[in-house]
């Protein structure tokens, strides 16, 4: 299988997704992810037997794994390959290698990776339309992924061929309070990023957007 670069670029590629089915590069990015999800698992399961194991041996696996989920991911794929490397766990923090484990020390690492693996196997797509939307309307949005540029549009507008990832946001509008928050578009679901603003007079905070389900069908 061919390997892409790990080194993190962003190339946020513009165009419409012609409908709710994975693309053909997506159906190939998913056809490896649940490949190397079925190899962790098989790999970890004798750590569920209540014998105890050199941490070296599993954090191989950790790190085996991690880079086989950024090998997956085609480069331009900035913002999940980002997830990746913050979400994956690569060892077992504060253990020597030679020491030996057992679930009580590894049971969460491993449950997190499991977790992780099967976040990216359930998305439908690895890319979406993302629909950024106010009231009142005519803000400014900045959505800017944790790696890569700042990706900015004025209410309302869509953003498409979004990759998933963390992505932090900024909507501003005069007369109203700065809107400051972050979604996981691996996690969380919709395709819509819906701010109501708290006008700047008003006692209250400001608000963090939602992220919601829009119908774009026609």
């Amino acid at each position: 299988m061919e390997r892409y670069a790990a080194t993190l670029i962003l190339l946020l590629s513009f165009g419409l997704l012609h409908s709710q089915q994975p693309a053909a590069g997506d159906q190939q990015i998913a056809a490896r992810i649940s490949q190397t999800a079925a190899q962790f698992q098989s790999r970890t399961k004798i750590y569920y037997s209540g014998r105890t194991y050199p941490a070296g041996e599993l954090n191989s696996i950790f790190a085996g794994t991690r880079q086989q989920l950024l090998d997956d991911l085609p480069p331009d794929a900035a913002p999940l390959r980002a997830y990746v490397l913050q979400r994956f766990p690569e060892s077992i923090g504060g253990v020597h290698p030679n020491q030996m484990i057992d679930m009580k020390v590894c049971g969460s690492y491993l449950s997190n990776a499991n977790d992780i693996l099967n976040s990216l196997k359930s998305v439908s797509a690895y890319r979406l339309d993302l629909i950024i939307d106010s009231t009142p309307a005519g803000a400014l949005f900045e959505l800017k992924p944790v790696t890569g540029g700042t990706l900015t549009r004025a209410s309302r507008g869509t953003l498409t061929n979004v990759w998933r990832g963390i992505y932090t946001y900024t909507a501003t509008k005069d007369g109203q309070k700065t809107i400051i928050g972050s979604i996981d578009l691996v996690r969380e679901k919709g395709n819509t990023l819906k701010c109501t603003f708290v006008q700047d007079n008003s006692p209250g905070a400001a608000l963090p957007c939602e992220l919601m389900t829009t119908n774009t069908s026609p």
